[in-house]
């Protein structure tokens, strides 16, 4: 069989995806495929799946600096102390952040790691709109927003900002955390209603109950926060917090105007699709996904665009079967 693959495609390594994609594994030991290069010729590539272990081993930069155009003009939304973009490469990138550079290096002093890389902050935000802080619509050729879309209150508010700030062939870059490789391991997934809820609600602050459950529910693996899809095991070990610390943050932020930042929202490539699809079909965006990778490591990345294009994104999955590989995920 592996001659006959090889014969196929030389790059595709049937062991890699069938470890790699523990689905296709079950759905060919199910017999729905008769192996993972079935799988891969029916499925995959459009899904644009991993075929061999180098591909993953890409980094978060250079897919994204394969999606945007690098003499544009940028934004980089929370880069804190690890930016994709940082203007030191010679980026014509602005930088928003919730602390000026000066308190980001005080907050990151003793959390081991390099503060020289906090750069200026242009915009320091507190929580008004996007556009409001930046002063200008249609700035920019990208915006950049790696591992934020899950802490802010009101997803589809900063979507519609950051879609006013776009040119209008202007990308969104978002890196984002998938559920099941990091401290949301125990929590469910967040679906179109709860983002509904917030956006009616014009949420400036995650919700006492969002606090409450990570606190509750937040987990390690091996005393790490986040850990590799790429485990042989890739399952959370031990729960973080005690209960009764989400007690305590619990009625503080009850008591308290003060920010707490937790994550409000939880996603896998699939549930993550499915909440921008049923966004642009109920006319709260324009911005379609133009790109999205399978998960790598503990996250996954999204291109999106303003829907006057044609998207290279093509979700081949019914919302019934997106819904069952939802409803499969721990």
């Amino acid at each position: 069989m592996l001659n006959f693959l090889k014969l196929k495609d030389k790059q595709f390594d049937e062991k890699f995806y069938l470890n790699y994609y523990p689905d296709v594994a079950n759905a060919v030991k199910l017999r729905a495929f008769k192996d993972g290069y079935d799988h891969y010729l029916k499925f995959g590539k459009l899904e644009r799946r991993f075929k061999n272990q180098s591909l993953v081993q890409e980094s978060r930069e250079s897919c994204v600096f394969k999606l945007i155009d690098k003499g544009g003009v940028g934004l980089e939304i929370g880069p804190s102390h690890n930016p994709i973009a940082p203007k030191s490469s010679g980026l014509n990138v602005e930088v928003v952040d919730h602390l000026t550079a000066e308190e980001l290096r005080e907050k990151y002093k003793h959390h081991g790691v390099n503060i020289d890389n906090i750069e200026t902050v242009d915009f320091v935000w507190r929580g008004e709109p996007l556009v409001e802080l930046i002063g200008m619509a249609e700035k920019y050729d990208f915006i950049i927003a790696s591992h934020v879309i899950e802490h802010i209150p009101d997803p589809i508010s900063f979507l519609q900002n950051c879609e006013k700030l776009l040119k209008p062939n202007g990308v969104l870059f978002l890196v984002i955390p998938d559920k099941r490789y990091c401290f949301d391991y125990f929590q469910p997934l967040s679906l179109t209603g709860s983002f509904l809820d917030a956006y009616l609600e014009k949420r400036i602050r995650p919700s006492s109950g969002q606090i409450f459950d990570h606190y509750s529910n937040a987990s390690i693996r091996r005393g790490q926060i986040a850990w590799s899809n790429m485990d042989e095991l890739p399952e959370a070990d031990e729960i973080a917090h005690q209960l009764s610390d989400a007690i305590t943050f619990y009625e503080k932020s009850r008591s308290t105007e003060s920010y707490m930042d937790v994550h409000c929202w939880r996603f896998t490539p699939d549930s993550y699709a499915l909440v921008m699809e049923d966004l642009t079909r109920i006319g709260l965006t324009n911005l379609k996904i133009n790109y999205l990778s399978m998960t790598n490591g503990c996250e996954f990345y999204a291109s999106l665009k303003k829907n006057n294009f044609e998207s290279e994104f093509q979700n081949k999955k019914s919302r019934f079967d997106i819904l069952k590989s939802i409803k499969a995920v721990k």
